[in-house]
């Protein structure tokens, strides 16, 4: 470990002195944390105790529900927790909440009446394919269909039934009754395998999976047509060399600094006029021509692992273009690494404007977390291992402002009109939940497009937080990437 982490340190150092200002990085803010709550209390809050034990900045707090239920797994509901979720989308006052499966409490996704956010009641709950999670839904609001991704988990205690196995894949709802959800088809992934994030535009989802082709415990990139959702249709896929039975690995996706293997998975994927965004964990972003669904081609990628390390489930977790004209392709991309090492994962904002060459302008850090390196024990020291970032997200009104879930350390606000120095405004960490990490486990935020309040995810059984950002709205528009043919 500490020849691991020395070369990563060093690299980061080396990199930031030949790069000078370019990897200035803000001042994270480091907050006084209220006491751990015992589990009696923490999942009892009213709104008001929820703003008590709550530390913001720039944050008000408006709703929060624990949206306890029968669909709350046994050993959940001895302990009086509520729902842990992931995923959360919310469009004409109905929400859709895609469960998280550790510490296991649903697995399904809960469909609620969000129009009052300080009472949102429950309409429904979709369960998971047995032995299956759902932590990742997509919602097509102008079809009303709303897409969930099945991945194979043994935490769920519905289990297949006896000489059968789980069946992995994307299953297509129509809601346009969300009280009663109805399932129209679904495509799977191969049996007892894997998915895990996708995206979707009108007609195809884009879809990280296993497929029969794919080494286990890999998963590369699936194009499905659910223009007739009864029946959808794989038309493509993508991989990187060495993903499927018989490949090897080309040379930079092999090993680490310290020799433990790298992890070359598909993982998140982000759409934006016909390029696909993929975090492809220690392969790095890819970049995905898919103007042609059933030719698609790789057009771009940076790969820093190594000389960074990825840790045990590799690094890139999501891609997120800079949306700056509607028009144009973005030419700025936020990265997030999910490490769960110690030192954490960070953000990343990256360069695009010249495919051939994505460069790294600056960072996503916060220095109470990330500059905690022992010079006695020649290590780096955490007090956990959940304080890494996860899940970006921009404010419809100004790309300017960008929302990231940072698991321990709440939801991060930052001002990234200059990408070249980006700076934290603001922040929400929630009350001190106990679950699978001592603190909290904030996974993502999402922006609900009509009312602009945000749904904030917590999967150690602490439900939805809505909140709305009372800070400013950054009136100046990112800096455009500086090669001057960007285009």
């Amino acid at each position: 470990m500490v020849g691991r982490e020395a070369v990563r340190m060093t690299t980061v150092t080396a990199i930031m002195l030949i790069s000078g200002a370019a990897l200035t990085f803000a001042q994270g803010a480091r907050v006084p944390e209220p006491p751990l709550l015992s589990t009696q209390k923490a999942f009892n809050l009213s709104l008001d105790e929820t703003k008590k034990y709550a530390q913001t900045k720039n944050f008000e707090v408006v709703g929060h529900s624990y949206f306890k239920g029968d669909w709350v797994v046994a050993t959940a509901r001895e302990r009086g927790m509520g729902c842990g979720f992931n995923t959360p989308r919310v469009s004409r006052g109905i929400g859709y909440f895609g469960g998280y499966n550790e510490p296991p409490t649903c697995f399904g996704v809960l469909i609620a009446d969000v129009s009052n956010p300080a009472d949102m009641k429950a309409l429904n709950f979709i369960p998971c394919n047995p032995g299956t999670r759902c932590n990742y839904i997509r919602l097509n609001a102008k079809r009303q269909i709303l897409v969930i991704g099945m991945d194979t988990n043994s935490a769920n205690p519905t289990r297949p039934p006896e000489g059968q196995v789980a069946q992995p894949g994307l299953g297509f709802y129509d809601v346009s009754d969300p009280r009663n959800p109805r399932l129209l088809g679904f495509s799977p992934a191969f049996p007892n395998g894997a998915t895990h994030g996708f995206e979707i535009d009108d007609r195809y989802a884009y879809a990280c999976a296993q497929l029969a082709q794919t080494k286990p415990g890999d998963q590369e990139l699936a194009i499905i047509d659910y223009s007739d959702p009864q029946h959808p249709t794989q038309v493509s896929t993508v991989h990187i060399q060495g993903q499927r039975v018989g490949e090897a690995y080309g040379p930079r996706d092999q090993t680490n600094l310290d020799g433990s293997r790298q992890r070359i998975w598909c993982h998140e994927v982000n759409y934006y006029k016909d390029r696909l965004y993929v975090a492809w964990r220690d392969a790095g972003m890819v970049i995905v021509d898919v103007s042609d669904r059933a030719n698609p081609s790789i057009i771009s990628r940076f790969d820093y692992v190594p000389p960074f390390h990825g840790g045990a489930l590799g690094a890139t977790h999501t891609a997120a273009p800079v949306i700056t004209a509607e028009d144009k392709h973005p030419t700025l991309v936020v990265l997030t690494d999910e490490i769960i090492a110690c030192p954490p994962g960070y953000g990343r904002i990256v360069d695009i404007s010249d495919l051939s060459n994505p460069v790294m302008i600056s960072t996503l850090r916060i220095p109470h977390v990330t500059d905690n390196f022992d010079p006695a024990r020649g290590s780096f020291s955490c007090a956990t291992n959940g304080h890494y970032i996860h899940h970006p997200w921009f404010d419809a009104r100004s790309p300017s402002l960008l929302y990231v879930a940072w698991i321990e350390e709440g939801v991060r606000v930052w001002d990234i009109s200059n990408p070249f120095l980006p700076r934290e405004i603001g922040y929400y960490l929630s009350p001190r939940y106990p679950g699978r990490f001592p603190n909290r486990q904030v996974r993502e935020v999402y922006q609900d497009p009509d009312t602009s309040l945000l749904y904030m995810t917590d999967a150690n059984g602490a439900g939805i937080t809505v909140l709305r950002w009372v800070g400013p709205i950054p009136s100046r528009t990112v800096i455009p990437a500086a090669y001057p043919g960007a285009r």
